[in-house]
């Protein structure tokens, strides 16, 4: 006494096809639209001041002058591209910047005909520090987003 289920008509078909489609399409764009911007990417659209994830390899390092910034000279990792950056110290972690090491970061690029520069970590739009820096494998964070929520 079992019934037989109905066939699919063509519109039925089509729907189990497009469905798939239409969702991998979203993620897809989703993907591309994403993407975190690179210094060479705001660098080559002149952006006045934007948020990028990067890195590269030190090739200059400032003497400190403000207690509260170290300052080096990077080469981005996918072209010839120099540019600052700046790491504030205050509300985190020093670290000693060495020529020939990668650093990776999160920060604020700035641009300029120079290169720009890139400071992190930076206040961000909530007015709270945000922003990292990765060098030899240990993340600097500000000190806020590293002690989390009081209990």
């Amino acid at each position: 006494m079992s019934k037989k289920p109905p066939e699919l008509t063509w519109q039925d078909k089509a729907i189990l096809i497009a469905i798939p489609i239409v969702v991998f399409t979203i993620f897809i764009l989703a993907n591309y639209f994403s993407q975190d911007l690179t210094v060479n990417g705001a660098f080559d659209q002149q952006l006045p001041k934007v948020q990028v994830r990067d890195g590269g390899n030190i090739v200059k390092v400032y003497p400190q002058v403000a207690t509260d910034t170290l300052s080096c000279r990077v080469k981005s990792r996918d072209s010839n591209l120099e540019y600052d950056f700046d790491y504030k110290i205050t509300g985190s972690e020093t670290i000693r910047f060495e020529l020939g090491r990668l650093v990776q970061f999160f920060g604020e690029y700035t641009y300029s005909p120079q290169g720009g520069k890139v400071v992190a970590p930076f206040k961000g739009k909530s007015g709270r520090m945000t922003g990292w820096a990765i060098y030899e494998s240990h993340r600097y964070t500000p000190k806020e987003e590293a002690d989390g929520p009081g209990l």
